[in-house]
């Protein structure tokens, strides 16, 4: 089971708001992105109201989507919607009349105050915020986890895709590797008949022929074998396999490390051997397993 690291969810919900005897509908529209990322890193987009739920939201949204750069946004219909009743600052007016009184004396300048006046004067009026209660928090984080439960369902499809291309070139690799695997015994066997032949001809030749050069001609034989290199492959590839279909879900840096480990199999496969056959058989596998990579950037 894969699930990518990219999706998509919006929606739309209503909060009521109870002032006295008029009922206020907030109309409030959640919207969650998700892309991927070597980490977990999120930016919320909160109205000033919701602040104070910014810890818990990022919590809940890290605790279900594990990794991914993850954007989340709340936008209100009405901005001023949590906004308590307006009252007037009357001691920032009292702070006015005081200090234009103060010019009037000190200029000897005539003239009165009105109250058209005073409402053009800045922060005459105060507006609270309203203390938002449970039944409204518990609304909130209801419709924050119905979006995430989208974005997970956007996820899981796109993981499904991804599962069907990695299990196409895992099985790829695997027939290549095996086919890497008969032509290296075909020519180890090749080349121990070489090793042979030439020890007994030197044998015939050269009397003070020396077990030391022996022994260099079959380390010829040890040097180009890969059969550890292709029974790891083999193995990193089974691993691979466990992972596509465990139900643990973040994997995505497992699935890389090991592709990591495959990579340095087949480089090692193609400085070792000498074969034209098997350098063309390698250089299909790296490309696929380039390939594979880029898929595996985009799984949790």
């Amino acid at each position: 089971m894969i699930y990518s690291m990219t999706g998509f969810a919006s929606k739309l919900t209503d909060i009521h708001l109870n002032n006295g005897q008029q009922d206020n509908i907030i109309k409030l529209s959640l919207s969650l992105k998700s892309l991927n990322s070597r980490f977990f890193d999120i930016n919320c987009k909160l109205p000033y109201a919701l602040n104070q739920f910014e810890t818990e939201i990022i919590k809940l949204i890290k605790s279900k989507l594990l990794r991914g750069n993850i954007n989340f946004s709340i936008y209100l219909n009405n901005p001023n919607a949590f906004k308590s009743s307006i009252e007037a600052s009357t001691q920032t007016v009292s702070g006015y009349i005081n200090a234009l009184n103060n010019i009037k004396n000190e200029f000897n300048i005539s003239g009165d105050l009105s109250i058209s006046d005073i409402l053009k004067l800045p922060d005459i009026f105060i507006a609270g915020e309203r203390i938002i209660d449970e039944q409204i928090k518990i609304k909130l984080f209801e419709t924050i986890n119905l979006l995430i439960d989208n974005v997970i369902i956007e996820r899981k499809k796109e993981g499904d895709e991804l599962q069907r291309d990695l299990e196409l070139r895992m099985n790829f690799m695997d027939q290549k590797i095996h086919e890497i695997e008969k032509i290296f015994e075909s020519t180890l066997e090749e080349q121990k008949q070489k090793v042979s032949k030439k020890i007994h001809e030197l044998n015939e030749a050269n009397e003070n022929f020396t077990e030391v050069q022996r022994q260099n001609l079959y380390n010829t034989l040890d040097k180009m074998d890969i059969t550890e290199e292709v029974v790891r492959f083999k193995s990193h590839l089974k691993n691979i396999r466990g992972f596509l279909t465990s139900r643990v879900e973040e994997k995505g840096r497992q699935i890389d490390f090991t592709l990591q480990e495959l990579a340095r199999e087949i480089n090692t496969i193609t400085a070792k051997t000498p074969s034209a056959q098997i350098s063309e058989l390698a250089i299909s596998v790296k490309v696929e397993l380039e390939k594979a990579r880029e898929q595996t950037q985009n799984i949790v």
